[in-house]
């Protein structure tokens, strides 16, 4: 029996590769987490090399988040009682501005195979159509893996690599993931989508948890590390992360950026050459 999901949004997810909205945590408890962020912005805690990647192993109360037993619950319904996070970062864009994100899939960087993985998109401000939010092409989880176009970099997309997949998009019709303050949208690894711009006044910013199953594998030769949040790690495929003590706890930092540098070889070594672009 599912622990939080319905049967019908279970279906939903293995039909269209994607759900929303969850609600993962209250509005009033959400504009507390959104002072966090700012205050560990306003520090520089979350610029430079690295800085927005894996900071789940930074930040006690991002960890927290992305093991929300709530949340982890969703997560089991859809890939089992074995869970391992690998990675999160922060998507935000100014109201009025010009950033997008090209139509792109998340397992391309990853390269995890079977690609049993899947994305949580946790909303920190309204994510609506008018703000930029992001937009599924329902069913493309199924195409698998696909090829990539010209890569589309410039200082507008906010994907670092300029991923754009070699898919025609206009023969799918777009959903727009429309979503509160503290609820997420969770798609598939394969499944396409993007973003259009901010047309609001307001920001839009949200935070991204990558989950999968600790038995699959990565294409290339680098090894990478993954927390294992549920469960247990049978196969030891990832280099095991431990939690943060505190944010600025020296053992807790050095560990942080250890597994950054692993994953940015790993998507180097996939492919991504300008990991870097934002730093």
């Amino acid at each position: 029996m599912p622990k939080a999901l319905t049967e019908a949004q279970i279906a939903g997810y293995e039909r269209d590769g994607f759900l929303f909205p969850v609600r993962v945590m209250s509005e009033e408890d959400t504009v507390g987490f959104h002072r966090l962020l700012a205050e560990a912005e306003a520090a520089g805690k979350l610029r430079g090399k690295g800085g927005q990647t894996k900071f789940y192993l930074r930040f006690p109360w991002v960890h927290a988040l992305a093991t929300n037993p709530a949340l982890l619950d969703m997560v089991e319904d859809l890939i089992g009682p074995d869970i391992m996070l690998y990675h999160n970062t922060m998507w935000a864009k100014s109201g009025g501005g010009h950033a997008y994100v090209s139509w792109h899939q998340d397992n391309t960087y990853f390269g995890h195979d079977p690609c049993e993985v899947l994305t949580v998109w946790f909303a920190i401000t309204p994510a609506t159509t008018e703000s930029g939010c992001m937009q599924f092409l329902p069913g493309t989880h199924r195409l698998g893996q696909l090829a990539l176009k010209q890569p589309d970099i410039n200082d507008a997309n906010l994907l670092s690599s300029g991923q754009t997949v070699d898919f025609d998009s206009a023969t799918v019709d777009p959903v727009p993931v429309e979503l509160r303050p503290g609820e997420a949208s969770i798609h598939h690894a394969f499944l396409i989508h993007g973003s259009l711009p901010n047309r609001s006044s307001e920001p839009r910013m949200g935070m991204t948890f990558i989950y999968h199953r600790p038995g699959l594998r990565q294409m290339g030769e680098a090894r990478t590390s993954a927390l294992l949040v549920r469960g247990e790690d049978r196969f030891n495929n990832f280099d095991h992360e431990s939690p943060p003590v505190r944010e600025d706890d020296p053992e807790t930092v050095s560990r942080y950026r250890h597994a950054v540098s692993l994953y940015r070889e790993k998507v180097r070594e996939l492919g991504n050459r300008t990991i870097e672009r934002f730093d």
